[in-house]
């Protein structure tokens, strides 16, 4: 996996290639917060608008799936933190690079980039605004 790091933060989303990609970084000795981003919408001031409270409930339940997943393809989760990363649906990215931040993170591992769920302008978005190297 070429240059070995201490914490990863890995975006995760269930698929085979996350899964696999999970695998192989399981197997160096290193921590690793795997995330799950959960997008939000901001809820509306206005009177009885449920909806972005609706939508936000099965982001979170949806990520909360994925999370199950990310626990079941590593086994063994010693090293390991899971958490759903509640963002805002209009700056993912700033989000990502913030909860590498607070989490002491060495770098960021997009599990699956294709499926990671940020587009290709918020992967780019990510790379510059993270302190941190982002691989994937």
């Amino acid at each position: 996996m070429g240059d070995l790091r201490e914490h990863a933060l890995v975006l995760y989303r269930a698929s085979a290639t996350a899964d696999a990609a999970l695998e192989s970084l399981s197997e160096r000795d290193a921590r690793m917060t795997v995330v799950v981003l959960a997008r939000e919408e901001t809820p509306r001031t206005g009177c009885c608008d449920t909806r972005s409270v609706l939508w936000n409930r099965i982001s979170r339940d949806l990520a909360r799936e994925d999370l199950s997943r990310a626990a079941d393809a590593l086994g063994n989760h010693e090293r390991v933190e899971f958490r759903v990363l509640g963002a805002p649906a209009s700056d993912p990215a700033g989000a990502i690079a913030s909860e590498a931040a607070r989490c002491g993170a060495d770098e960021i591992v997009l599990a699956d980039p294709r499926g990671s769920g940020l587009g290709r302008m918020e992967r780019r978005r990510l790379r510059r605004r993270s302190a941190v190297p982002v691989r994937g």
